[in-house]
């Protein structure tokens, strides 16, 4: 016998990197038409649905394939998620996301478009916070309560959709771009026997 240690229920966050390339992308993403949000004093684009765009058909067909990676080869699940909302991000200097996690989604997603060296990364929060704590020497993936993570132009981030994540100020002049998305099954979850049975399909036409 030896000395083990077991890291136990892991967040698991995939980089999968967009080997195209994104001028034209980004040229549309710049033109489009944009919101103000005060809270954040960031821009989030009017049309939601930007996937539907004949612009970003090659993205809506590298974000399929890759969230499709994601449960087969890391959730090994047979069941599938297809992407409902999809909407575009505009962070200039002095903007910032506030913490959150995206509600009525099962895994999330965020692809970058415009992004510095010198850009704010995406920051994560482990969802429990311990009451007492120990002051660690060095921080690392056990000890820590938060993640900063430096991204760079063409990269997907897939993540859990209960994950709290936030974005620091943006203190450079250029503009931060990216693109955000949210899932769901159209595949049965859960079970009979377990209690945990959701055929929305049946639900809806039960009462339509």
């Amino acid at each position: 016998m030896k000395e083990e240690l077991i890291q136990l229920f892991p967040t698991p966050l995939l980089i999968i990197p967009y080997k195209e390339s994104i001028d034209k992308e980004l040229a549309f993403l710049k033109k489009i038409s944009y919101r103000k949000q005060t809270q954040n004093n960031n821009f989030r684009s009017d049309d939601s649905y930007l996937l539907d765009r004949e612009e970003m058909k090659n993205i809506k067909n590298f974000l399929g394939e890759s969230v499709d990676k994601y449960t087969k080869n890391v959730l090994n699940t047979k069941q599938r998620l297809v992407i409902t909302q999809c909407w575009a991000n505009r962070n200039p200097k002095g903007a910032k996301h506030h913490e959150h996690v995206h509600p009525n989604s099962i895994v999330s997603g965020v692809m970058y478009f415009q992004i510095d060296k010198k850009s704010p990364p995406i920051q994560f929060a482990r969802e429990r916070q311990d009451g007492m704590k120990l002051n660690p020497i060095k921080y690392n993936h056990m000890n820590s309560e938060s993640f900063l993570l430096g991204c760079q132009p063409r990269e997907l981030i897939l993540f859990p959709s209960s994950l709290k994540h936030s974005v620091p100020i943006n203190e450079i002049e250029e503009d931060r771009i990216s693109v955000s998305f949210n899932t769901f099954s159209v595949d049965v979850l859960g079970s009979e026997e377990s209690l945990t049975h959701l055929d929305i399909r049946r639900i809806m036409n039960e009462h339509n």
